[in-house]
């Protein structure tokens, strides 16, 4: 306990400096706790506690006004160049708090990274230069804290009460797509119960059912059929776009591809299970700029997605010909 004391007794008393320093500037210790909006008896009970930590006399005091002493002067004159760094130190923090820079480490699944993260990380760019982001795509789980990540993209975020997780856009659901090719030679379903005589691109491995459940109204319907598997969504789209089969996608990956008329929705009538993404980060008093400006990107972005991608162009090929004579 007594090397505690001491040391604490060593410790300068910077609320006690403060005041000493307004209470010479302002003149008065009634302008003085104006100035700090403190009342004038803890003001006067610091400048006290300070003289006698100092053992000297730092003010002359009258009815009206006080007048620093010599020793008041000099102390004056030392304190007042730390004062004035540490205010100089506070701006510079306040300043780069409320600025976006600095490293941002990032975490997001694979092929959702492909999809999204690139639309959005050029524009952000641009916006925050002083951002430095480093993206790792990943189709490990992955926690912020024990992984050293700033922020992670995920579907299913774990409930913890040191995380926070932040929606990004509408839920994502599923589409069916076929190139318009395969669709002139095989025909567009017009039930699910259809698909049993398709070629269906499974994402999954070869051990698991595939299973696409469908909801119309109160209806629900599960297919389960499978013609290719594969464990890549990517994978899965190249293979409808070239005419392999009607493939099962999430909305980031059909879209796109629907956009650029590489292929066709098909049973869009029929809902199909949707996913929402969320940014996953440390809980924390304050969140860095850099932080919460590209979440804030990422909602911005996915809250109008895929509805800012422009519609595709009208198909004249002959396989599109070939399926209107078929009608």
């Amino acid at each position: 306990m007594i090397t505690l004391s001491i040391a604490m007794n060593n410790r300068p008393d910077f609320a006690a400096i403060e005041a000493f320093a307004r209470v010479a500037e302002a003149g008065t210790f009634r302008a003085a706790a104006l100035a700090l909006s403190a009342p004038v008896s803890t003001v006067s009970v610091q400048v006290s506690r300070l003289e006698r930590r100092l053992g000297a006399r730092l003010f002359e005091r009258t009815t009206r006004r006080v007048r620093l002493t010599e020793e008041g002067r000099a102390y004056l004159e030392q304190v007042r160049a730390g004062l004035d760094a540490i205010a100089e130190a506070e701006r510079a923090v306040s300043s780069r708090s409320n600025e976006a820079q600095g490293r941002l480490r990032v975490a997001a699944p694979v092929e959702f990274g492909q999809a999204v993260l690139g639309r959005v990380l050029g524009r952000f760019a641009k916006e925050h230069p002083g951002v430095a982001v480093e993206v790792e795509l990943t189709s490990e789980r992955v926690e912020p804290v024990r992984d050293g990540f700033d922020l992670v993209i995920e579907a299913d975020p774990c409930d913890s009460a040191s995380l926070v997780a932040r929606k990004l856009g509408a839920p994502s659901r599923r589409r069916l797509v076929a190139s318009a090719d395969y669709l002139a030679l095989r025909g567009a379903p017009a039930h699910p119960r259809e698909l049993a005589r398709h070629a269906c691109l499974v994402m999954g491995t070869r051990r698991e059912a595939a299973t696409w459940r469908f909801t119309r109204g109160s209806a629900k319907l599960s297919i389960v059929h499978r013609q290719a598997t594969a464990n890549s969504w990517a994978l899965v789209r190249d293979l409808a776009v070239a005419g392999c089969g009607i493939g099962c996608l999430p909305d980031y990956l059909a879209a796109p591809a629907i956009s650029e008329g590489k292929v066709e929705e098909v049973l869009a009538a029929y809902a199909m299970p949707a996913e929402q993404m969320y940014a996953v980060y440390a809980r924390g008093r304050h969140v860095p700029a850099r932080l919460s400006s590209f979440v804030a990107a990422l909602r911005s972005f996915l809250e109008v997605w895929p509805g800012c991608l422009p519609r595709p162009a009208p198909r004249t090929s002959a396989a599109c010909e070939l399926r209107e004579a078929r009608r």
